[in-house]
């Protein structure tokens, strides 16, 4: 969900006026203060991002897919089976065979 610019500056502008309000109580001050600094942060950021978001560190970048997808990946030679063992106790070719 985003929030938009003009509800960030509405906050802005309450938390001032609640700091004017508190203008004898010094902690109180500061406290609503921060809060507009941190807001005005928030909206600096996201002019600097241009509204993006950043990526999820669990998303996979390009080279990764590449990756999983085999691209980097030498082809695989097939080698030929070698010759049949012949063993004694064996009935044939399958695993199966008894």
């Amino acid at each position: 969900m985003a929030v938009t610019n003009h509800s960030v500056l509405k906050r802005m502008a309450n938390e001032i006026q609640e700091a004017m309000l508190q203008h004898g109580n010094e902690p109180k001050v500061r406290e609503h203060v921060r809060s507009v600094k941190l807001l005005a942060e928030l909206l600096l950021e996201e002019e600097s991002q241009g509204g993006r978001p950043e990526p999820s560190v669990n998303e996979p970048t390009a080279e990764e897919i590449r990756k999983m997808m085999g691209a980097d990946k030498a082809p695989v030679k097939q080698s030929q089976p070698d010759t049949a063992v012949d063993h004694e106790e064996a009935n044939g070719p399958s695993i199966f065979d008894f």
